[in-house]
């Protein structure tokens, strides 16, 4: 193989080498002489690399029983009624947490089955390991007889899909014998491959032994995969790997050649086709950019040990680093789409800080020794800490990351606006998120951790617009659909961002704006029908919180205290001066999720605290005339799982609301005693907050830039932002042409 393949994305005449070197998959020689020396060496590398001689010993203690077949997806072990995930009591018979039903038999104890696929797997793999790094050939021996299991066994498996809740549905291409998907088997090839390169030189792999790994394993898990073209597809990046993988230790240079540069598939394409502009994957979800970049960097360490060096390729480093950018002010990243992911794997980012030794990507790696500080040679030592990024647009994934450094730690915001994420993306256009003071305040839900995607619950709730900071129209999910951004804007102490969007809900164009304050967050939402109907417009917004406190105006508030007016729910309290009471949630898809729900109509602005610990968010939020207001709460990493929520609802043609979020130590709300929102034109907005200092700060914009009346007289410009002091003069904050 020559490393032009790297330059030359549609170069496929890779050519392997005539005899592999040991290993070859696994790691390189040199990568296991260092595993080798720490294992030999006492101190703390020689800890975590006898660790895996450790895992090896404990399953030489364990019998070696293959499940009777293969395993079924994690998605059915849950509780159809309460929509759960379920808990084992033992292998066929699976309790609900909730309601106590006990379920047993198919698909249920498949579920198990695959989890003691995994676990024979793990155990193939650290004696494989083990025998590798100090020859006893006890440990060899197992991983021998696990491999050679699975040779006799894997054809002879019924092939199975993860779509069969019963068995008699029908099954699937994209299925599996060992497990339910290509997907699954796609990243089972990579221990299998890795412990048969570690035996393939060894005498405890005859050459008929051999011939029946490669016959009766390798080569029909491939075979599997690869009539399961997936295409634009985090599952065919696994397919390439693992093709990749097999292909080199077949020796078959078809497989090599289709893993990299098959058109509509291969590494080069996922490259081009996948990876948005600036390096996130397409599906615009954390957890699956990083799962993708498991494969991504089995492909590209496969090609580096024979030599070629698809790192080079720009889209594999603009994945590493693209989630340094999105950064919240806690450390985390904010969950878009289908992610459970709190923050960057450094652990994973050991290969490309071998490729790429600079400071940024060694922040992110850990402290001490681990087994690929080990592989690769890294000596163990803390990183410089990184600084949070500066604000920044990311037009590709359709991200706009809003940053402030204050007196009380970093906060920020995210916009999104880029292209729906297909099936793991989440029907949220122009929603947003909101860190400050250390914790995260609007709050996205991701997707279920129990990753419940058949249940109505992830249709409902996860993935529908209603569980996101956005608004919805006429009480359904937007479709999927892309925004724009119109306006990025960076000052001293202020961020800004407007994007519009008109297909989530086609004939229903909305623009919001998004300005990042010291103290507070602006959310302004113009939304104008082009039907001329009537619509019902419910601006959402989703806070963990122990308490809700709302008041209504000024007039109304001698009710807040009103005898008899109960309490939301223990932990979740809510007080209502605008005479909210206890209801049932609207009768629309999603809103059966919400409880301890309270409605009624107020004229704006509306005031919502959520308060936890020693912490509080205060929301104002005002419309265009006398609005309906529900509390409760919804869905949060489980069902059962309860986080606040608040929803102001106008009714009209159009609808304009103006927010401003304002995050503060509990107690008496103090910073901020107001908000108005107007009409700038047909198309433009002002949100006007007021301070508890006496000051005035206003947020104008228009998208044509014609007389933006920030309340100081009329601006060319489309974005103004101005502060009026308690004494009355104007000082301008940002402006942009």
């Amino acid at each position: 193989m020559t490393s032009s393949a790297a330059q030359q994305p549609g170069q496929t005449s890779i050519a392997l080498p005539h005899s592999l070197p040991w290993p070859i998959v696994a790691c390189t020689p040199t990568e296991l002489e260092r595993l080798r020396c720490a294992y030999r060496t006492p101190g703390p590398a020689q800890d975590v690399v006898a660790r895996r001689v450790e895992q090896a010993e404990e399953a030489l203690a364990q019998p070696v029983r293959f499940p009777p077949e293969g395993g079924q997806h994690n998605q059915w072990y849950q509780c159809d009624r309460c929509q759960v995930a379920l808990q084992t009591s033992d292998d066929t018979h699976h309790r609900c947490p909730r309601c106590g039903t006990v379920y047993s038999g198919y698909p249920y104890d498949q579920v198990i089955y695959s989890r003691q696929h995994s676990a024979l797997t793990h155990a193939m793999e650290a004696c494989a390991w083990a025998f590798a790094l100090t020859g006893d050939e006890r440990y060899g021996e197992r991983a021998r007889a696990i491999l050679l299991g699975y040779a006799q066994r894997y054809v002879d498996y019924p092939h199975h899909s993860a779509q069969q809740g019963k068995r008699t549905d029908p099954d699937s291409a994209s299925g599996g014998h060992v497990f339910e998907q290509t997907l699954n088997e796609a990243a089972w090839m990579r221990p299998i491959a890795a412990a048969y390169d570690l035996l393939r030189q060894s005498t405890l792999l005859t050459a008929a032994d051999q011939d029946r790994v490669r016959s009766g394993l390798l080569r029909p898990v491939i075979d599997n995969i690869g009539r399961h073209r997936a295409g634009r597809s985090n599952w065919q990046t696994f397919h390439n790997a693992a093709m990749l993988e097999a292909g080199v230790l077949l020796g078959d240079q078809s497989l090599v050649e289709r893993a990299l540069g098959d058109p509509e598939n291969g590494f080069f394409f996922q490259m081009r086709a996948s990876v948005l502009p600036g390096g996130m994957w397409y599906e615009n979800s954390w957890s699956y950019h990083f799962y993708t970049l498991q494969a991504v960097t089995r492909t590209v360490e496969t090609a580096r040990r024979l030599g070629v060096d698809l790192w080079a390729v720009p889209q594999v480093r603009q994945m590493f680093t693209i989630a340094l950018d999105y950064r919240m002010a806690d450390g985390t990243l904010p969950r878009f789409g289908d992610a459970v992911t709190t923050g960057i794997p450094g652990a994973q980012y050991e290969a490309a800080y071998h490729r790429w030794p600079e400071p940024a990507l060694r922040a992110l790696l850990p402290e001490g020794p681990t087994w690929d500080s080990v592989l690769y040679g890294r000596a163990p030592g803390r990183g410089t800490p990184l600084p949070l990024p500066a604000s920044c647009l990311h037009s590709g994934p359709g991200h706009a990351l809003l940053r402030l450094d204050t007196p009380e730690g970093p906060t920020s915001a995210a916009l999104t606006f880029g292209p729906h994420g297909g099936f793991h993306g989440h029907f949220d256009k122009l929603s947003f998120v909101y860190f400050a003071r250390g914790r995260e305040f609007g709050y996205d839900p991701g997707r279920a951790r129990s990753q419940a995607y058949r249940l109505p619950v992830h249709r409902d709730w996860y993935r529908a617009t209603i569980s996101h900071n956005a608004v919805l129209v006429d009480r359904r999910s937007q479709e999927g659909a892309a925004g724009a951004s119109e306006l990025f804007a960076t000052g001293p102490q202020i961020a800004a961002a407007v994007a519009s969007c008109q297909s989530a809900y086609p004939g229903v164009l909305q623009r919001r704006l998004l300005v990042l304050r010291p103290r507070f967050l602006i959310v302004g939402d113009l939304l104008r029908a082009a039907d001329g109907a009537q619509h019902i417009f419910d601006w959402l917004y989703h806070n963990r919180a122990d308490t809700g406190i709302i008041a209504g105006t000024e007039t109304d508030r001698g009710a807040a205290n009103s005898p008899g007016q109960p309490p939301a729910a223990a932990g979740l309290a809510v007080d209502c001066s605008a005479a909210l009471a206890p209801a049932p949630p609207p009768p629309a898809p999603g809103f059966e999720y919400l409880q301890r729900v309270h409605r009624g109509r107020t004229d704006p602005p509306v005031c919502v605290r959520f308060a936890s610990g020693a912490t509080a968010l205060t929301l104002w939020v005002d419309a265009e005339g006398p609005v309906e207001t529900l509390t409760g709460d919804g869905v949060g990493e489980a069902v059962h799982d309860r986080v606040p929520m608040a929803m102001v609802t106008r009714t009209g043609t159009g609808a304009l609301f103006g927010a401003v979020l304002a995050p503060e130590p509990s107690g008496p709300p103090a910073s901020v005693c107001g908000v108005h929102v107007e009409a700038l034109g047909a198309e433009g907005l002002q949100v006007a907050v007021e301070l508890a200092d006496g000051s005035l700060e206003s947020f104008a914009y228009t998208p044509d830039g014609v007389a933006a009346d920030a309340g100081a007289g009329a601006t060319e410009a489309r974005l103004v932002c101005r502060r009026r002091t308690p004494e009355g003069s104007w000082e301008e904050l940002l402006r942009h042409a």
